[in-house]
C-alpha cells in the first residue's frame, strides 16, 4: 500500500499510480514536493516500470534523484514552475526523452549535455535566466520545438541553423541584438518569434526561408528601411531580405576581391591556402590544411562561381584521399571542407556531377586505394556539407572506373567506364528523386566500349561523347537523342582533334568546345577545338559533316593542370605561370607543390589558331613522340641522356672521321652517322643496335623475327623521304611506341637478328617510292606467295622417285600439281583472284602443307602424312678459291640460281591467258569449290610494273632503310636482303631497291666506294656491287683496324674476337666477326660477280679515311695526340688512289693511336611484355592492301583481340578494284566450338568450315554448298559409330562412310524419291489425300508393340513433325572377314522401299570373278544365286529366317538414315546456336593478368555481396528511406523464425538417420539370434563386422545430435545480438 507523498493523500496516490499502470502517464503535479522521497522510483516501478510520461509541474522540486535513470522508456518530462535553477543532471541521461518543460524555474544556464538527448522534440525553458545557449543544441536532429522567451539571452549559437528539423522556435523578450546568419539554413521552420529584442536588422540569409509562415518583429529597434518591409507583409520582407543578401555578397566580393592579372584574353589569380586552419565540427575543433595538393583521378566540378575537388591519388606519397576543397572565384582560398554524414571511402577515377535542382554533388564508382572497383553512389549536400548515401533501386552499373557522368532532366547519365570484365559501352540513367537505375534501350550506332571520354549535353535533350580509350585512343565524336533515343556518329571535317582522353567538352551558343586532355603518348594537350553544331533533325548530324576547327587557348606548357568547362567559361588550376612565378621543378616531380594559379577566360573571347604552313600539313607522329620523350626525358634511362667518357671520345672521332670524308667527298651524301635520339642526344648508330635474344622461341629463326617486326610495328613514311630522320630512336622506344620509319624498323630487326646470331647489317639506300611508302597494292600477298611455295614443295617432294601412295593420295598429289600452276600465276600476276583447287592451306598456318579441301570430298585420313621431323641435308661446301677467282658456284648455288631464274621467268610468262588452266573438271576433286574457281577464273592481263614511275623518272632519291643478313652464321647460305616493313626477303640480285650508300651493325660503320661517280646522283645499284667488306676499295670502313686488322697483321686475334662480342651465346648457334665482313678475307658476294666495278674505291695500297686522320694528328702535335688545324688535302679520286699510301706508317704511331674501341650500347637489353607480344599488331588489328587481295591480322590474346576469336582474314578479290569477292579465309583461335578456319566463295555460295579435334559431334570440316550439297568430315576415332563422312545432296541422296565398326559397316546411303509436293512448288501448300506421293510401304511390325512405339516417339522427340523426304533406295557395304567364308559374307545389301524389294551380295570368293546373292520381295518371292554348284540350297526355313531378319536389318537402316537426318538437322543448329553466341577459351596468361589485374578485395567484396544474409527479408526501400520500428521488427522476427526452421529441419535430419541406423542394428540382431545356429564362422564374423559398424555410425550419430542441440541455441542468441548490431535495424531501439 502506497504512502501519502508530499500534499497527496494515501488514497490520491494510490489513484495516481493506477492510473499510471494504465496509461504510461503519472501526474506528480501541485504535490507541494521539495524532493521526490526515498524509494518512490520503487514505488512507480511496482505499479509500471515502463511509464513514458512524467508530471511534476507547479512543485517545489530544487533537484531530481539520479533513480529516476532507471524510468529507461520516458519521452515526456515536465518540470514547470518550480524551483530548479539547473537542470537535473539525471535529465541528460534520459536517451529516449522526447518532450522536455523545464519553463517557469530559476535555470540561468543550459549545459553542453543536451547535446545527448538526440531524439528531443520539445524543449520549453522559457521564463527562466538564461543568458546564452550551448552549441550543442544545435546538434539535435529531432528537434521540432524550441521556446527560449523570457530569458536573457543576449546571443545565438552561431550554429543554430543547422537544427533540421525545428518547425517552431520563440525567442522573443530577450536581450538579442543580432541573430546568427546561419538561421537562413533552417529548411523547415515555420514559426519564428523574436519580438520584444533589441534587433537593428535581420540576417539577409533568412530570405531563403521557403517554409516560413509567420516572423514576428515586432517591438525591436529595426532601421526604417527594414520597419517598413515588416509592415509590407512576410513575403515582400523576405524578398527584400534576398536583395540584401546579394547586395552585401557584391559588396564583401569587391572588398575581398584578388586582383586579376590580365594575361591575353585570360586573368590569372593566385591562390592562396591556409596551412593549420582552426575548424568547427561535431567532433571538435580540428586544424585542416587547405593545401590543394596535386593529384590524379580527381574530379573537378564547377557550381556557380564555387570549384570543387574531390578525391583522387596524392601525387606526393600515392594515398588515395576522399577529401573535399572548394574555392570561389570570389576569394581565391582553397578550404579543405570538413563534412558530415556517411563519407566515401578514398578513391579516385570516379565520376561526378551537379545536381542543379537540388544543389548536391553526386559521386559514383570509381577505385579505391586496394585497387577495388566500386559501383556505390554517394551525394553531397552543397547547402550543409553532410554527406548521404542513398539506397538505389534496379540494376545498378557493375564496379567500374573512369566513367563519366552528367546532369540531364533530374538524372545522372552515366557512360562507359573500365569493370571488372573489361571496358563498356552502357548508358545508365539514374533518377535522382527516387534512386532508381535503368538502362533504356537506344538504336542506332553506339560508341565502342571505352573509358575516361569527355561527355556533355548541349540543345536540350542531345548527349555528346567524343574520344577516351579503349586498347588505343580514340577520336570519335557520338551524340544521343533522348526523345528518338538513337545514337549517331557524327562524321567531321577540318583540323580533326587528335585522339586524346581524359579531356572536357562543352556546348556554348551551338558550337562544341574540346580542350584539354592526354594524347596517346599520355603527354598533356593545351590544344582547343571547336565546331559549329548543326541545327534540325537527328539525321542532319549524320549527313551535315561539321568543321573542326583549331582554337588558340593561349595557353603554354604546364607540369600540371586540370580544367573545366561550365557556362562558356574555361576555368583552369595550374602550377605558378610565366606571369606569377613558377613552382620549384623537384618540388612538382614529387607532388609537394598544390595548384597555386587559377586562370579563367570567356570562350567567346578566345580566337581561331593562325596556323603556320608547317602545322597544315599532318603532324608527324613520330616527331610528336620524340617531342613527349624530351619533355620527359627525366623518367629515362641515365645513359640516354648523357654521354659516358668513352662515348665522347668515339664521337669526337666519329665528327672527324665524318669531316674528312666531307672533304674526299664533298657531293657524296653525308654520312648517317650520329643522329640524335628520342632524348635530343646525338648518338653513334651503331651503339643505337642492342642486339638481345628474347625469350620467345618464334623470333630465333630469320622468318619469324622479320615477320614479328612487320606485325608488331606500324610502318611510317619519313617526313621528308629525300633524306634519313634527325632521330633515330633506341630500339627499346621504338618497341614501346609499337610504331616507326624504315630506319627504325631496320635497326629493330637487326637487333633482334644479331642477337640471335645471325650475320645482319642495317643497309640505307635508295627505293622506289612504293617501297618507301610501304604501299603494297600492286604486289603479291606474301600468304599468297608462301602458300605456292609450299604447295610447289609438296608437289615436287611427292614427284621423287620411289614415293609411293596410294590412290586417295595420288588423286590429291595429282589435284594439288594441277592447282599450283595456277595458284602461283594468280598469286605473281595479282595478288589475289580465284583460288584454284589445290590452294587451301590457312592463312595462318603457312608452314604446313596446303589443307586439302579434298579431304572434305573422298580423301580419308588414311593417307600419308608428311614427316614431322625432317633430317637437314648437309652443308654445301663451297670453295673460297673458286669464288675469289670468279668462277661459277657449286651445284647447290647452281640450284639455287636456276630456281630464282625459273621464278622470274614465271613471273613474266604466266600472265598469259592460258596460264593456270591446266586442272579440268575430271582431274577436279567432287565438291572442291577451288577447283571450279580456277577452272572458271577469267583470263589475267600482264601486271602493271609496280616501280615503273621510279624507272621513267630517272635517278631513284627516296630515301630508305632495310636490312641485309650475309652468310657465315646460323647456317645462312645466301646473302638476302629483308624489307622490314613487309617482312619479305630478296636475294641480292633481285631486290626493289636501287641504290647503297652505307650500312652498318653494332660493331662497324661502312660507306660504299662503289658508286659509278662520286655524287649523291650516283647510285651503287645492289645487284652489281660487291658485299666483301673487308676490301678497302670497296667499303670503307669507320673503324678500320677492326675491319684492317687480318690483312695488316695477317690473322685476326681470337681474344679480340671474343672481346667484341660480348654478351651471352644462343644456344647451338655458332658466332663469327661480323666486322670481318663474310667468310674472312677472299670471299667475294656480289650480285653480278662478272660485272666489272666502278673505280670509286680504292686499290689494296690505298690511303684510308683512318690513316688519313691519323697522318692529321701525327703532324698536328709532336705527341701524336688529336691536334686541331685542317690540311689543304685535295679530294681523293680514282686516279690518286695508288699515290700517297707509301709515305704512311700503319704501324706505331699511326691510327692506333686515334681509333678507339667501339663502346656497348647505350640501350637496355630489349624486353617485350607478353601481353604485348602476343598482340602481335599494333592497336590489335593491321590492314594491308595488296592487289587483289586484302590482309587483316589480329591480337591472339588480351584485351585487343577480338570478341569471336578471329586472328587472321584474308579475301581474294575478282578484279583490280578490289569490288568483288573470290574468296575469303577466315582464321580462329581459342574458340570454344574448335572452328580453326573458315572460306567462304561468294561467288560459288560455298562455304567450308574446319574445326580442331574436341569440336561437337567430332566434326573435323564442313563444306556447304547452297542449295545443292553438304559434306562433313568427321574425327572417326572420336565418334562411337566409327562414321568419317557424310555426304548430303539436298534432296537427293545421303551417302555416309565408315571406319572400324564392329559389324565391319563401311558405307550406307540413301536416295530419296521425287517428292510431288516439291516438284509443284507453290502450287498446293501440302499434299492431300491421294496425290500420287511415293510413301514407305507398311514395315512388318515387330513381336512387340513397345518397340513401334518406342521408335514413334523417338522420331517424335529428334523433329517428327518436319516432314520426312520418302526414301526410294537404301544401301549398306561391308568390308570382307577373313573368318567367315565369301559365301557367307556380306559384301551389300540395298533395300528397294519403294518396290518392296532387298538383295544381298556376297564377297568374291578366292580367284572367282562372280559372286553370290539373294534377292527377295515382300509378296514371298526369292531368287538365289549361288556361285558354288556343290554347296547345299538353302532350305525354307532357313531362307524365312534369312528374310526376317533382313526385314529387320532394313528397319534398323531405316531408323539409321532418320538418325543421320536428326544428326544433320542438329548439328546445323547447333552451329547456328554456336555462332550467335560464341565464346572464347580463356588462355592461362589471360587468366593470370586478369587476376592480377583484379585485387583479392574485390573478389572479397564479389563473395560478400553475393550473400547478405538481410537481403531475403528486407522491404523495398527508395532513396535515403531507413526501416521503422515495426518493419524493423518484422525483419528480426522473419530471420530468426528462418534459423530456427532450419535448425528444426537440421535436428530432424540427424534424428531421422540415428533411428533408421538404430531400427537397423536391432533387426540384424534379431536375424543372428534367430539364425545363430545355423551360421557358419565366417558369417558370424560378418555378423560382428556390421554390428561394430552401425554401433560406430549410431554414436557418431549421436554425438553429432547432442552437439547440434547445444550449438542451436548459441546461434539463435548469436543471430539476435547480431540482428540488434546491425546499422540497417537500428529502429529496434526505438521504442515509439
Amino acid at each position: 500500500m502506497a504512502e501519502a507523498v508530499g500534499t497527496l493523500s494515501r488514497e490520491v496516490l494510490e489513484e495516481r499510480l493506477m492510473e499510471a499502470r494504465r496509461t504510461y502517464r503519472l501526474n506528480m503535479g501541485y504535490a507541494g514536493l521539495k524532493q521526490l522521497p526515498p524509494g518512490f522510483v520503487d514505488l512507480v516501478k511496482k505499479y509500471n516500470p515502463h511509464i513514458t510520461e512524467l508530471e511534476l509541474s507547479s512543485n517545489d522540486l530544487t533537484d531530481l534523484p539520479d533513480e529516476l535513470e532507471e524510468f529507461r522508456y520516458l519521452r515526456i518530462l515536465r518540470l514547470k514552475y518550480n524551483q530548479l535553477k539547473r537542470i537535473p543532471a539525471v535529465v541528460y541521461r534520459l536517451q529516449q526523452l522526447m518532450v522536455f518543460d523545464v519553463s517557469g524555474n530559476k535555470v540561468s544556464k543550459v549545459d553542453e549535455a543536451v547535446g545527448h538527448l538526440s531524439l528531443l522534440k520539445e524543449l520549453d525553458v522559457s521564463g527562466n535566466e538564461i543568458i546564452s545557449l550551448p552549441d550543442s543544441l544545435a546538434t539535435l536532429p529531432k528537434l521540432e520545438v524550441l521556446q527560449v522567451e523570457n530569458n536573457r539571452l543576449e546571443v545565438l549559437p552561431d550554429n543554430l541553423g543547422e537544427l533540421a528539423s525545428i518547425i517552431k522556435m520563440d525567442l522573443s523578450t530577450n536581450n538579442l541584438r543580432y541573430l546568427p546568419a546561419s538561421m537562413g539554413q533552417l529548411k523547415k521552420v515555420q514559426r519564428i518569434d523574436v519580438g520584444n529584442n533589441l534587433l537593428t536588422k535581420v540576417p539577409p540569409s533568412m530570405g531563403h526561408l521557403k517554409t516560413l509562415k509567420e516572423f514576428n518583429l515586432r517591438y525591436n529597434n529595426l532601421d526604417e528601411r527594414y520597419k517598413a518591409k515588416v509592415e509590407e507583409g512576410l513575403s515582400k520582407f523576405l524578398a527584400f531580405l534576398r536583395e540584401e543578401e546579394e547586395r552585401e555578397r557584391l559588396e564583401e566580393i569587391e572588398r575581398l576581391k584578388p586582383i586579376g592579372t590580365p594575361v591575353g584574353s585570360y586573368l590569372e589569380y593566385r591562390c592562396k591556402a591556409e596551412v593549420g586552419q582552426l575548424v568547427k565540427t561535431e567532433m571538435g575543433d580540428i586544424t585542416v590544411d587547405n593545401r590543394c595538393w596535386i593529384r590524379t583521378g580527381h574530379t573537378l566540378t564547377q557550381v556557380g562561381s564555387m570549384l570543387i575537388i574531390f578525391g583522387g591519388q596524392l601525387q606526393k606519397d600515392g594515398s588515395t584521399t576522399n577529401d573535399l576543397f572548394w574555392m570561389t572565384m570570389d576569394r581565391m582560398e582553397w578550404h579543405n571542407q570538413p563534412c558530415k554524414g556517411d563519407k566515401p571511402q578514398p578513391r579516385y577515377n570516379h565520376a561526378a556531377c551537379y545536381d542543379e535542382e537540388n544543389n548536391r554533388l553526386i559521386v559514383f564508382g570509381g577505385r579505391t586505394a586496394e585497387r577495388k572497383r566500386l559501383n556505390d553512389v554517394a551525394f553531397l549536400s552543397l547547402d550543409n556539407w553532410t554527406w548521404y548515401k542513398p539506397s538505389t533501386e534496379g540494376t545498378a552499373p557493375s564496379p567500374r572506373e573512369q566513367a563519366v557522368a552528367t546532369f540531364w532532366a533530374g538524372n545522372m547519365v552515366l557512360f562507359g567506364g573500365h569493370a571488372i570484365g573489361g571496358r563498356t559501352n552502357d548508358l545508365f540513367l539514374l533518377d535522382l528523386g527516387g534512386w532508381q537505375w535503368s538502362q533504356p534501350p537506344f538504336s542506332g550506332t553506339a560508341p565502342s566500349p571505352r573509358q575516361a571520354c569527355a561527355l556533355c549535353m548541349g540543345h536540350g535533350n542531345l548527349l555528346f561523347v567524343h574520344g577516351g580509350r579503349n586498347n588505343f585512343v580514340l577520336e570519335d565524336l557520338h551524340m544521343m537523342d533522348f526523345v528518338t533515343r538513337t545514337w549517331t556518329e557524327i562524321p567531321c571535317e577540318g583540323r580533326v582533334p587528335p585522339p586524346r582522353h581524359s579531356h572536357r567538352i562543352t556546348v556554348h551558343k551551338d558550337h562544341l568546345y574540346l580542350f584539354g586532355g592526354l594524347d596517346e603518348l599520355g603527354a598533356q594537350s593545351v590544344a582547343m577545338f571547336r565546331v559549329h553544331l548543326p541545327e534540325g533533325q537527328q539525321d542532319t548530324y549524320s549527313t551535315a559533316k561539321p568543321k573542326w576547327v583549331e582554337w588558340d587557348s593561349e595557353l603554354p606548357y604546364n607540369k600540371n593542370r586540370t580544367v573545366t568547362l561550365w557556362n562558356g567559361t574555361i576555368s583552369i588550376y595550374q602550377l605558378g605561370s610565366n606571369t606569377l612565378g613558377r613552382v620549384n621543378d623537384d618540388d612538382a616531380e614529387k607532388g609537394l607543390v598544390f595548384w597555386d594559379v587559377f586562370k579563367t577566360a570567356k570562350l567567346d573571347g578566345l580566337k581561331p589558331r593562325q596556323l603556320a604552313e608547317d602545322e597544315l600539313r599532318p603532324k608527324n607522329a613520330k616527331r610528336m613522340r620524340v617531342q613527349h620523350t624530351i619533355n620527359t626525358a627525366g623518367k629515362m634511362p641515365r645513359s640516354f641522356t648523357q654521354h659516358s667518357a668513352h662515348e665522347g671520345r668515339v664521337l669526337q672521332y666519329v665528327q672527324d672521321f665524318q669531316r674528312v670524308f666531307e672533304e674526299l667527298y664533298p657531293y657524296r651524301r653525308p654520312l648517317y652517322l650520329t643522329p640524335r635520339n628520342e632524348c635530343g642526344v646525338p648518338k653513334f648508330v651503331c651503339t643505337t643496335l642492342r642486339p638481345s635474344q628474347l625469350v620467345y622461341t618464334e623470333l630465333y629463326d630469320l622468318d619469324g623475327a622479320a615477320q614479328f617486326v612487320a606485325d608488331f610495328l606500324s610502318y611510317e613514311p619519313l617526313e621528308d623521304p629525300l633524306h634519313p630522320p634527325d632521330t633515330l630512336p633506341s630500339p627499346m622506344s621504338i618497341l614501346d611506341w609499337r610504331a616507326g620509319d624504315s630506319f627504325d624498323l631496320a635497326v629493330v630487326l637487326a637487333s633482334l637478328l644479331i642477337g640471335v646470331g645471325f650475320n645482319a647489317y642495317v643497309v640505307m639506300g635508295y627505293a622506289p617510292f612504293a617501297v618507301v611508302q610501304n604501299d603494297q597494292r600492286n604486289t603479291t600477298c606474301t600468304v599468297l606467295e608462301r602458300e605456292v611455295q609450299g604447295q610447289a614443295a609438296a608437289a615436287a617432294a611427292g614427284a621423287l622417285p620411289g614415293n609411293k601412295s596410294d590412290s586417295t593420295a595420288a588423286k590429291l598429289a595429282a589435284a594439288t600439281a594441277a592447282a599450283v600452276t595456277s595458284a602461283a600465276s594468280v598469286a605473281a600476276s595479282s595478288g589475289g583472284g580465284a583460288r584454284r583447287s589445290g590452294d587451301s592451306t590457312p592463312a595462318g598456318n603457312t608452314n604446313s602443307p596446303a589443307i586439302p579441301v579434298g579431304a572434305l570430298n573422298g580423301v580419308t585420313s588414311g593417307e600419308p602424312r608428311p614427316p614431322r621431323y625432317i633430317i637437314k641435308p648437309l652443308a654445301s661446301l663451297q670453295s673460297k678459291v673458286l669464288q675469289a677467282k670468279g668462277e661459277t658456284f657449286n651445284s647447290a648455288a647452281m640450284a639455287a640460281a636456276a630456281l630464282a631464274a625459273a621464278a622470274n621467268a614465271e613471273r613474266s610468262t604466266m600472265s598469259s591467258p592460258d596460264a593456270g588452266n591446266a586442272a579440268d573438271d575430271d582431274g577436279a576433286i567432287i565438291g572442291d569449290p577451288t577447283a571450279a574457281a580456277a577452272a572458271d577464273a577469267p583470263p589475267e592481263a600482264p601486271p602493271a610494273d609496280p616501280f615503273a614511275e621510279d624507272r621513267d623518272a630517272g635517278i631513284c632519291k627516296y630515301v630508305h632503310a632495310w636490312v641485309m643478313v650475309l652468310p657465315g652464321k646460323r647456317d645462312v647460305s645466301e646473302a638476302m636482303f629483308i624489307e622490314p616493313s613487309t617482312g619479305r626477303k630478296y636475294p641480292l640480285n633481285d631486290s626493289p631497291y636501287k641504290g647503297i650508300e652505307m650500312l652498318w651493325n653494332h660493331r662497324n660503320f661502312w660507306v660504299c666506294l662503289q658508286q659509278p661517280q662520286p655524287h649523291s646522283d650516283s647510285r651503287a645499284d645492289p645487284k652489281d656491287i660487291s658485299y666483301e667488306l673487308n676490301d678497302p676499295s670497296k667499303w670503307e670502313p669507320v673503324f678500320e683496324e677492326r675491319g684492317m686488322r687480318s690483312r695488316s697483321e695477317g690473322a685476326t686475334e681470337e681474344s679480340e674476337v671474343l672481346r667484341a662480342e660480348g654478351g651471352g651465346m644462343v644456344r647451338g648457334i655458332g658466332r663469327v666477326d661480323s666486322a670481318r665482313g663474310v667468310g674472312g678475307p677472299g670471299i667475294n658476294i656480289s650480285g653480278k660477280s662478272g660485272k666489272p666495278q666502278s673505280g670509286l674505291g680504292r686499290s689494296q695500297g690505298g690511303v684510308s679515311i683512318v690513316q688519313r686522320m691519323a697522318q692529321r694528328a701525327k703532324l698536328s702535335t709532336p705527341a701524336g695526340g688529336a691536334g686541331g688545324g685542317g690540311t689543304d688535302t685535295p679530294p681523293r679520286t680514282a686516279d690518286s688512289h695508288g699515290e700517297g699510301g707509301s709515305g704512311l706508317d700503319d704501324g706505331e704511331g699511326g691510327e692506333a693511336d686515334v681509333v678507339p674501341d667501339i663502346p656497348p650500347s647505350w640501350v637496355p637489353k630489349l624486353t617485350i611484355p607478353r601481353d604485348a607480344f602476343d598482340m602481335r599488331c599494333p592497336r590489335g588489328s593491321k590492314l594491308t592492301l595488296y592487289r587483289r587481295c586484302q590482309h587483316e591480322i589480329f591480337a591472339r590474346f588480351g584485351d585487343c583481340s577480338r570478341w569471336d576469336g578471329m586472328v587472321e582474314k584474308l579475301v581474294l578479290y575478282a578484279d583490280d578494284v578490289r569490288t568483288t569477292v573470290a574468296e575469303s579465309r577466315e582464321t580462329f583461335t581459342r574458340r570454344r566450338d574448335k572452328l580453326r578456319e573458315r572460306r567462304s566463295y561468294p561467288q560459288k555460295d560455298t562455304t567450308v568450315e574446319l574445326f580442331d579435334r574436341g569440336s561437337a559431334f567430332a566434326l573435323k570440316d564442313i563444306l556447304t554448298v547452297k542449295n545443292d550439297r553438304r559434306v562433313f568430315n568427321f574425327y572417326a576415332a572420336a565418334r562411337l559409330d566409327g562414321l568419317e563422312r557424310r555426304e548430303e545432296i539436298e534432296g537427293r541422296k545421303i551417302i555416309e562412310h565408315f571406319v572400324g565398326r564392329d559389324d565391319r559397316l563401311i558405307y550406307r546411303s540413301a536416295t530419296y524419291a521425287e517428292d510431288p509436293a516439291a516438284a509443284a512448288g507453290n502450287a498446293s501448300p501440302a499434299p492431300g489425300p491421294g496425290a500420287g506421293v511415293a510413301e514407305v510401304p507398311p514395315e512388318v511390325d515387330p513381336p512387340g508393340e513397345d518397340d513401334v512405339s518406342r521408335r514413334a516417339r523417338k522420331t517424335k522427340a529428334r523433329g517428327g513433325d518436319k516432314r520426312m523426304l520418302p526414301i526410294r533406295k537404301m544401301t549398306e557395304k561391308f568390308a570382307r572377314n577373313p573368318a567367315v567364308d565369301a559365301d557367307s559374307d556380306v559384301a551389300k545389301r540395298v533395300y528397294y522401299l519403294t518396290e518392296g524389294r532387298l538383295r544381298v551380295d556376297y564377297h568374291f570368293g578366292t580367284n572367282r570373278i562372280t559372286n553370290s546373292s539373294r534377292s527377295f520381295t515382300k509378296d514371298g518371292q526369292s531368287q538365289i544365286v549361288q556361285v558354288d554348284p556343290l554347296a547345299p540350297r538353302p532350305q525354307p526355313a532357313a531362307l524365312l529366317e534369312e528374310y526376317s531378319a533382313l526385314l529387320v536389318a532394313e528397319k534398323d537402316c531405316l531408323q539409321s538414315v532418320r538418325d543421320s537426318e536428326w544428326e544433320v538437322s542438329e548439328i546445323t543448329r547447333t552451329r547456328t546456336n554456336q555462332e550467335q553466341n560464341i565464346t572464347l577459351e580463356t588462355p592461362y596468361y589471360d587468366i593470370v593478368r586478369i587476376k592480377a589485374e583484379e585485387s583479392e578485395e574485390e573478389e572479397e567484396e564479389a563473395a560478400e555481396a553475393a550473400y547478405d544474409y538481410l537481403s531475403p527479408f528486407l522491404p523495398t526501400l527508395l532513396g535515403t528511406q531507413t526501416l521503422t520500428r515495426v518493419q524493423a521488427l518484422d525483419v528480426r522476427e522473419k530471420a530468426l523464425k528462418a534459423l530456427k526452421d532450419r535448425l528444426i529441419e537440421r535436428a530432424n535430419i540427424i534424428q531421422a538417420r540415428l533411428d533408421e541406423e538404430t531400427a537397423a542394428l536391432a533387426k540384424r540382431q534379431q536375424n543372428f539370434h534367430r539364425d545363430r545356429d545355423q551360421m557358419s564362422a565366417s558369417e558370424e564374423e560378418e555378423y560382428e563386422r556390421q554390428t561394430e559398424e552401425s554401433m560406430f555410425r549410431i554414436h557418431i550419430l549421436e554425438r553429432r545430435l547432442r552437439r547440434h542441440e547445444e550449438q542451436a541455441l548459441h546461434k539463435y542468441y548469436e543471430l539476435d545480438a547480431k540482428l540488434r548490431a546491425d546499422p540497417r535495424l537500428a529502429a529496434l531501439l526505438n521504442v515509439y
